[in-house]
């Protein structure tokens, strides 16, 4: 079986993209709970375990996805800088959107006059750092975009074994200071950068193989690969937790295999090739989603609706879901304004 990306079988990436937006919604919100090992209740923490880890390839698989979408094809340097504009608008929008408010929430909540040397300096140092813990992504994109010129030339020159050999030596970097220099602060950047340049190749890698069996045989073991990995990540989680009597926050070498399997399912089986005008809406608006559902799940927990609310069973995936609808409703929204597309999409 040889399949490749073309119009005609690309439906894949946009359902793969939706069902990606929606697992980190439902990531985030698990993590209220699931990072607060040890001042929740056993039960209620291991839910929120079992939800958070569901779905941890969908930052991967969004690497993976520009990856197969982008490189192998020569680019004029406009059509560079039109790519990259299309990342940084909508970005510095929602940026100073997340800033806009915590101003307020300094202002209001804690009674503090506000002059405007104040304003500039706090807006300054939030864009540099992030204006919301879940932009450190958009940072890493970009920085991966301004060396996509090189990698991209590179992926041009070279062949599949040279590529592989470049995935494998990300990962084993990844792996290396995962296991002996995790808690050195620099070195988790290059920790960080070494796992998803391994993710940009590995998706341009893996729809240029040919695969020999048939479909079933690809569904078993994506599915035996996939269920491993979540108990993996979720017992790493457990362990980790239980240590540091905290939740800590980084990627795990599990998440790797959990995003290929993910991956090479909805490009191998033609029914995750089925257009549903659900996914793509959501796949049309994936990149606006990803950067205001911080902010409205913040803004949905003001009406009492959270992780916390009732039962985690229940409570985690129903603000999941009125987490991404209020999302899609805003962007829709602002798309049918003069110049909204350019910040929503």
């Amino acid at each position: 079986m040889k399949k490749s990306v073309n119009k005609n079988n690309i439906i894949w990436i946009d359902n793969l993209r939706a069902v990606s937006a929606i697992g980190i919604i439902l990531l985030h919100v698990a993590a209220r709970m699931s990072h607060h090992y040890g001042s929740v209740p056993n039960k209620s923490w291991w839910i929120s375990n079992f939800y958070i880890n569901i779905a941890r390839f969908g930052v991967p698989v969004f690497v993976m996805m520009t990856g197969l979408l982008s490189l192998g094809k020569q680019y004029t340097f406009k059509h560079f800088t039109k790519k990259l504009s299309r990342i940084l608008i909508p970005f510095l929008f929602w940026s100073l959107i997340y800033i806009f408010f915590k101003i307020l929430g300094i202002h209001y909540k804690d009674h503090v006059d506000l002059g405007f040397r104040f304003v500039i300096d706090y807006t300054y140092l939030e864009l540099v750092s992030g204006a919301s813990y879940h932009m450190w992504y958009i940072y890493m994109i970009i920085r991966i975009y301004l060396l996509y010129p090189i990698i991209n030339q590179w992926i041009l020159d070279s062949n599949p074994k040279q590529q592989l050999y470049f995935i494998v030596v990300c990962f084993l970097i990844f792996l290396i200071f995962y296991t002996f220099f995790s808690t050195v602060y620099l070195v988790n950047y290059i920790k960080l950068y070494s796992e998803f340049l391994g993710y940009l190749v590995l998706g341009y890698y893996l729809v240029r193989r040919k695969y020999e069996y048939n479909v079933k045989y690809y569904v078993y073991v994506c599915l035996i690969i996939y269920l491993l990995s979540y108990l993996g990540i979720c017992f790493d989680t457990y362990l980790t937790s239980k240590m540091n009597n905290f939740y800590i926050e980084q990627y795990k070498p599990w998440d790797l295999f959990q995003a290929i399997s993910v991956f090479l399912l909805f490009f191998l089986v033609p029914i995750f090739n089925k257009k549903s005008k659900i996914l793509s809406f959501i796949s049309e608006y994936s990149y606006g989603i990803y950067l205001i559902h911080v902010l409205v799940m913040a803004l949905v927990e003001q009406f009492g609706l959270s992780a916390y609310s009732f039962n985690p069973l229940f409570s985690i995936p129903i603000t999941t879901l009125c987490t991404l609808l209020i999302s899609i409703i805003i962007l829709y929204t602002l798309d049918k304004i003069p110049l909204g597309k350019y910040i929503v999409k």
